[in-house]
């Protein structure tokens, strides 16, 4: 990771490109540096690196993810946090992510759910009262 981010991601994809802009127009991760094989963004204080495949073969599920092609964000979820979770919800079906879990209120949140490239899951929220939201 570079510079002195706290915690911090790496993400592995088949395509950097179509994470990265998914990170960026869902959650409005800020994109710092996109290069052929790699892309590094922020995310509410999170530096997220995402790596194409074949930038490191020593990675220890490099030939288990090349041969058996399973979703590389399986068993994770990442929550964060955006402005605006209904329009959040509707670029990510728009840039062909699945609908886990459509809006929906839980204890002063809207959340959703959404499954991006490479199979993974993003938990979407922001603050919300209903008694005074739209």
């Amino acid at each position: 990771m570079t510079g002195d981010a706290g915690f911090g991601l790496v993400l592995w994809a088949t395509d950097v490109g179509a994470l990265a802009d998914f990170l960026a127009d869902v959650a409005g991760a800020r994109l710092v540096q996109r290069h052929p094989g790699f892309a590094e963004l922020e995310a509410a204080g999170c530096r997220i690196e995402i790596h194409a495949d074949e930038t490191f073969r020593g990675h220890p599920w490099f030939h288990a993810l090349a041969r058996e092609g399973v979703a590389r964000g399986i068993g994770v979820e990442l929550v964060l946090p955006v402005a605006d979770v209904l329009a959040a919800y509707r670029a990510a079906l728009r840039l062909g992510g699945q609908a886990i879990a459509q809006p929906y209120e839980f204890e002063g949140r809207l959340e959703c759910q959404v499954m991006g490239p490479d199979g993974y899951v993003f938990g979407l929220w922001q603050p919300w009262e209903s008694a005074t939201s739209g």
